[in-house]
């Protein structure tokens, strides 16, 4: 199996309020941290 590329999901809270920033070092994966992030806005 061949690593194509990582993605970082960073989660910060301040008070009551959740926030996250998801970053792709690669193009190819970025569909995946679109997935990620619409999972992430549910939380």
């Amino acid at each position: 199996m061949d690593k194509i590329g990582t993605i970082t999901a960073s989660v910060f809270k301040r008070n009551t309020t959740t926030s996250f920033e998801i970053n792709s070092d690669n193009e190819v994966v970025v569909p995946v941290s679109y997935i990620i992030e619409d999972a992430l806005k549910k939380y």
